[in-house]
């Protein structure tokens, strides 16, 4: 049974990609600012913003503590957490907030074209590589519990030619995500236009009756009584736990 929290599909229609090499966190908050707006603004546009505002600096990209500006500009209110769980990340999406991570790109893209554009961007910019943690921006967008033994995390990524709805395992996703030691920026409340978040566990008995039962210790539940826990599943799962199992 597919079970997700969150609303990838829906976010996919407003992903972009990067113009800059160093402009992911601009690009992230745009797709997330075309979600609330009534009339789109262009990435040409929050460049010019973030830049002439000293939230991006192009060649240095944006810092993390600028991340979020362009949102609060636009009238997006916003809060940041450092050292989040899994947890805080899955209730934000369930509440259909929208959520930004900082991550270790190397982590994510660890082969093939995006790996090779990650070591030019290293040598362009006279990086160190060996101290290498958060130097990239994301969208995450939903976490696929279909498998609980093998949970995927659902990203929009501005630096991938083929980022709309990419789906990483939770812990190759939590490596890259350690980089930022576990930042991330939410909005405070759901944009309107978006597909219903406010999901019935019920619907999907593999996780009523699996997750559930397993990880909240629980005996298996029918399909009706499972929709009254949603939130006790998002807030209680041993996410450790889960990764052990993978």
């Amino acid at each position: 049974m597919e079970f997700t929290i969150g609303d990838p599909d829906f976010q996919n229609h407003f992903w972009q990609p990067q113009d800059q090499n160093d402009n992911c966190a601009v690009a992230a908050q745009t797709d997330i600012l075309n979600q609330y707006l009534d009339h789109p603004v262009s990435l040409d546009e929050t460049n010019y913003v973030a830049m002439t505002n000293g939230w991006y600096h192009p060649g240095y990209g944006t810092s993390a503590d600028d991340l979020g500006n362009l949102l609060q500009a636009y009238g997006v209110p916003c809060h940041t957490v450092d050292g989040a769980s899994i947890e805080q990340l899955a209730s934000e999406l369930q509440q259909g907030h929208r959520v930004m991570v900082g991550v270790n790109s190397g982590e994510l893209w660890d082969q093939g074209p995006l790996s090779e554009f990650r070591h030019w961007v290293v040598k362009e910019f006279g990086l160190d590589n060996s101290t290498f943690t958060a130097d990239h921006v994301v969208d995450v967008t939903g976490l696929d519990l279909s498998d609980i033994h093998n949970p995927q995390v659902i990203i929009n990524d501005s630096g991938d030619p083929n980022g709309a709805g990419h789906t990483y395992p939770l812990d190759q996703f939590s490596e890259a995500w350690k980089g930022s030691d576990f930042y991330y920026v939410a909005t405070n409340a759901a944009p309107g236009g978006s597909s219903n978040v406010d999901l019935d566990i019920g619907q999907y008995m593999g996780v009523g009756t699996t997750l559930g039962a397993e990880y909240l210790g629980l005996d298996p539940l029918s399909s009706g009584l499972a929709g009254q826990f949603v939130d006790s599943v998002v807030n209680n799962v041993d996410w450790d736990k889960v990764l052990a199992n993978i």
